[in-house]
């Protein structure tokens, strides 16, 4: 499916990378937090944080569980919990259940969204923010 900006140029997922890809697979199984500049492609089942300057992809039988921070979020499988993204598309058989926000928002015909929405400003960034330092004052 092709997805149109505003100004009619083709939406192609927000690639920054140059080319690579980090996939997981189906059957594998992650618990933690990744950090990533090239694209992500999960088919397994992963649990934690992801933070990503290019395209997460939740494959038809990935599923991810917790928090993603990214440029585009594709949902083909199940994702659980909250996200940012610059784009973000749920897919016709993919299911999301959590609070997203996102500038572009595209929901497939019998794809399944629960939960809320909220459109990202630009003052939302699709990076996570940096925890303050503990110390003595």
């Amino acid at each position: 499916m092709a997805i149109f900006t505003n100004d009619n140029k083709q939406f192609d997922g927000g690639s920054t990378s140059s080319g690579g890809a980090t996939i997981i697979a189906q059957g594998t199984r992650i618990k933690g937090e990744i950090n990533i500049d090239c694209r992500l492609h999960i088919d397994g089942d992963f649990e934690g944080v992801i933070n990503s300057k290019d395209t997460v992809m939740v494959g038809k039988s990935g599923v991810v569980r917790g928090e993603i921070h990214t440029n585009a979020l594709v949902v083909a499988g199940k994702f659980i919990g909250n996200s940012i993204s610059n784009f973000l598309e749920l897919k016709a058989q993919g299911r999301i259940e959590g609070v997203i926000t996102a500038s572009e928002l595209v929901i497939e015909r019998k794809g399944v969204f629960v939960g809320e929405s909220k459109i990202k400003d630009s003052k939302t960034s699709a990076q996570p923010q940096a925890k303050p330092k503990e110390g003595k004052e």
